[in-house]
């Protein structure tokens, strides 16, 4: 039986991501452009979904094996 290590993805779907989206969204440093906010909104949402993504597609491969 394989055993799967899921604590990158674990790390980015629960710290990384959210902590991006946070930022993108409340910000407090006028100086910066708009649009780099709303880039690291978009960011930390991709980061969330393609790991999400790898660790399901990973989970997949370990348990179709079976």
């Amino acid at each position: 039986m394989a055993v799967a290590d899921y604590s990158i993805f674990l790390f980015h779907i629960l710290f990384v991501g959210p902590l991006l989206i946070l930022i993108g969204l409340y910000h407090d440093h006028p100086n910066f452009p708009k649009v780099i906010w709303q880039l690291l909104v978009i960011l930390g949402i991709g980061i969330v979904l393609y790991h999400g993504w790898m660790a399901y597609s990973r989970y997949q491969l370990i348990n179709s094996s079976k």
